[in-house]
C-alpha cells in the first residue's frame, strides 16, 4: 500500500540521518578528544582515607535495601562528603531508592559538601530530571540550598549551585573532577561524561566512574595525562553489558551501544578493558552492576581475583594507605 511505502521510506531516511550523524560525530571525537582534555594539574593534595558507600546500585547487600538500575555513591574523602550521581529515582518517587537506602544506612543527605553528576542520563540523576537537564534526589526538593553541583554540561537546578566543568578541577583536598569526555551512541547521540579521582596518601589514585560511556581506556589515558599519580583503584560503571539476553540489561546494551547497531558490546570489549586495567597494576576493582552483566562480573573476577568486587548497595569500599593488595571478594 502507498502509506506503507511512504512509512518505509521515512524510516529509511531517519536511519540514514542517524548513520550520518553517528559517523561524523564519532570521527570528530576520535580525532579531538585527547586535545580537548585541558591543562595538567600539578597537584590535587591527598587524603588519608576514602570510604565509598554505594547508595544506589542494581545489586544490594541486604533485603532491607532497595536495588534499581541506577548509580549513586557517598564518598567520604578525608573530611569531605560528596554524593556522586543520584540514582534512577524511578517515577519521581518521593521516597526514592536513594532516600530509602540513605535512611537505612544512616546517611544524612543534608550533610553533603557537594554533588558530582557524571552525565545527563536518567540512571544517574533521575528520569524526569534528565529531561529537564537537571538532577534530583527524589520528587521532593531534598537537595540542600546552595549545595555545589559539579556537572559536565549546562544543567540547571532550583536549589543547588550548578558549577559546569570545563576542564580538570580540584573540588576538595585530594579530590578532582576530570574534564568531561565525549562519547557517541548510535541511537542516543552524543554526550559528555566526567569521572572523579581521589588521591589517597601512600596508595594512589582512585578513579570513580558513573556509566563509563567514554570507555575505560580513554578515562585512564585522560587521568594519566592530567596527573602524575598512579591509578590504583577503579570503582563504578564501565558499560559492559555483554550477553544481555536473559538479563535486565537489554535496553542498556541496545540504546547505550557505542558501536554500530549490529556490533554490540562484546567479549572483546571486556578483554580490552581488563588489559588496560591490568597494565596499571590495580589493587582494587569495583564494578557496577547497573550497566554490566553477570558474564562481565565473572570475567573481571577471573582476571583480578580477590582484588575484584561487584558493587552492592551498603557494601563499603574503604581505601587507605594500609589497604592490602587483595580484598575479600563479595
Amino acid at each position: 500500500m502507498k502509506w506503507q511505502a511512504i512509512a518505509g521510506a521515512s524510516a529509511l531516511k531517519a536511519v540514514g540521518s542517524l548513520a550520518l550523524r553517528f559517523t561524523a560525530q564519532r570521527d570528530r571525537i576520535d580525532r579531538s578528544w585527547m586535545s580537548d582534555i585541558g591543562p595538567k594539574l600539578s597537584t590535587i593534595g591527598e587524603v588519608d582515607q576514602l570510604v565509598i558507600t554505594p547508595l544506589v546500585e542494581r545489586v544490594v547487600s541486604s533485603d532491607r535495601l532497595f536495588g534499581e538500575p541506577g548509580v549513586s555513591y557517598l564518598l567520604r574523602a578525608g573530611r569531605t562528603r560528596l554524593l556522586f550521581d543520584s540514582g534512577f529515582n524511578r517515577n519521581g518517587a518521593a521516597r526514592s531508592a536513594l532516600v530509602r537506602n540513605a535512611e537505612s544506612l544512616n546517611v544524612d543527605l543534608q550533610q553533603l559538601d557537594g554533588v558530582v553528576i557524571s552525565h545527563v542520563h536518567a540512571d544517574v540523576g533521575g528520569l524526569r530530571a534528565a529531561f529537564r537537564k537537571s538532577f534530583a534526589f527524589s520528587s521532593d526538593a531534598l537537595e540542600p540550598c546552595g549545595l555545589p553541583a559539579y556537572v559536565p554540561t549546562q544543567m540547571n537546578h532550583d536549589r543547588a549551585e550548578v558549577v559546569p566543568t570545563t576542564g580538570p578541577r580540584v573540588i576538595a583536598e585530594g579530590v578532582a573532577v576530570l574534564p568531561p569526555l565525549p562519547a557517541m551512541m548510535f541511537w542516543l547521540g552524543p554526550l559528555a561524561e566526567q569521572a572523579l579521582v581521589v588521591n589517597v596518601r601512600d596508595f594512589g589514585l582512585v578513579l570513580i566512574s558513573g556509566c563509563g560511556h567514554p570507555r575505560i581506556e580513554r578515562m585512564l589515558a585522560a587521568t594519566e595525562r592530567i596527573l602524575d599519580v598512579p591509578i590504583k583503584a577503579v570503582i563504578g560503571g564501565l558499560h559492559l553489558p555483554v550477553h544481555p539476553f536473559g538479563t535486565p540489561l537489554l535496553l542498556q546494551a541496545t540504546l547505550g551501544n557505542p558501536n554500530w547497531p549490529w556490533q554490540p558490546v562484546g567479549e572483546r570489549d571486556v578483554a580490552t578493558a581488563i588489559q588496560e586495567l591490568t597494565a596499571r597494576g590495580p589493587r582494587i576493582i569495583g564494578l557496577s552492576g547497573h550497566d554490566s552483566t553477570p558474564w562481565t562480573y565473572d570475567a573481571f573476577a577471573a582476571a583480578f581475583g580477590t582484588r575484584y568486587r561487584t558493587l552492592r548497595v551498603g557494601d563499603e569500599v574503604v581505601i587507605r594507605a594500609t589497604t592490602p593488595q587483595t580484598i575479600a571478594a563479595r
